[in-house]
């Protein structure tokens, strides 16, 4: 048995330490893909409803009036357009890679760049080892590089929440006017924003700054 897999999991403060930064790991990075599928589904969506007999929800929707009654069903072919457009633009080994998918979406869109995408790439690799090899990554300590790999997803995490408002909820909403983002001089002031992924990761900074020294 490996010396340095002894070493680590008979002393319970470098264990712990080892296995905080793995949940951590896993947990931004679920919940940067769980939030942005939730996201991207929802600027697609063209309606909602509970389909009557199976009790499901669905996002896309069409309609029909029968005898003055307006009858909404499932919109399959949409919902399918928008899972070829969103979760089948990367392919590996000839099969749909739905995670980086979605980031090259993401990339596409401008709400993070080509870096950002290749640094998520890492990251999904990372996540696999850590979800799928704890054992194995237990033989050794965290590295310098593994912590700083952390920081970025972290950081791309809060860079695309906040281009999300300013690409998308900002121009779209009717509480706000241009007006309202102009300095004294007349010229376009990007409003400072604060999302939900500054407040998640501000609940968990204490222990992430204690597992990345």
């Amino acid at each position: 048995m490996n010396s340095d897999f002894i070493d680590i999991v008979t002393d319970k403060d470098k264990l712990q330490k080892e296995l905080v930064f793995y949940s951590l790991f896993l947990m931004a990075f679920e919940n940067l893909v769980s939030h942005w599928k939730e996201t991207i589904r929802s600027f697609y969506s063209n309606g909602f409803a509970m389909d009557a007999q199976t009790g499901e929800y669905y996002d896309f929707v069409k309609t029909r009036w029968v005898d003055g009654e307006c009858i909404t069903t499932r919109d399959k072919d949409r919902e399918k357009q928008f899972n070829q457009e969103v979760f089948q633009l990367v392919k590996i080994n000839g099969k749909n890679n739905p995670k980086l998918s979605m980031f090259r979406w993401m990339t596409n869109n401008n709400f993070i760049d080509e870096n950002d995408y290749l640094i998520l790439d890492k990251c999904y690799s990372k996540r696999n080892e850590y979800a799928h090899g704890i054992n194995k990554c237990l033989e050794r300590l965290v590295t310098r590089e593994e912590k700083e790999l952390l920081l970025s997803l972290i950081e791309i995490s809060k860079k695309a929440s906040k281009n999300w408002v300013y690409e998308v909820e900002l121009p779209t909403s009717s509480d706000f006017e241009l007006k309202d983002f102009l300095d004294d001089e007349g010229n376009y002031k990007q409003p400072e924003v604060y999302t939900g992924m500054d407040l998640f990761y501000a609940l968990i900074i204490n222990s992430l700054e204690e597992v990345i020294k």
